[in-house]
C-alpha cells in the first residue's frame, strides 16, 4: 500500500474510530469482489443464455415452418382418402 493510503486509513481512523474504518473497508473488499464477479461470472453467463435463446427461437421458427408443411401434406393426404373412399362406397354401391 502506498504511504497516501495508509495516511487517510490513520485519519479515518482517528476521526471515525478503528470499527469504521474496518467496515469501510470490508465494504470495499466486498464491492471489489462484486465487480470481479460480474465480470468473470455475471457477464458471460448472460451472454451464453442470451444466446442460447436466441439459437432455441430460431429452432422453434424452424419446427414451426416444418409442421405446417406437415399438416398441409396431412391435410392433402386426407382429402385423397376420402377421394378414395367414396369411390369405394359408389363401387359398391
Amino acid at each position: 500500500m502506498s504511504s497516501e493510503v495508509i495516511e487517510i486509513g490513520v485519519r479515518v481512523a482517528r476521526e471515525f474510530g478503528f470499527p469504521c474504518l474496518v467496515l469501510a473497508v470490508v465494504l470495499w473488499l466486498l464491492r471489489e469482489g462484486a465487480h470481479a464477479m460480474h465480470r468473470t461470472v455475471v457477464i458471460p453467463v448472460v451472454e451464453s443464455h442470451s444466446s442460447f435463446l436466441r439459437q432455441t427461437t430460431a429452432t422453434l421458427e424452424g419446427l414451426g415452418r416444418t409442421q405446417e408443411q406437415q399438416a398441409e401434406t396431412l391435410r392433402e393426404l386426407a382429402a385423397g382418402q376420402r377421394e378414395i373412399h367414396a369411390a369405394v362406397v359408389r363401387a359398391k354401391g
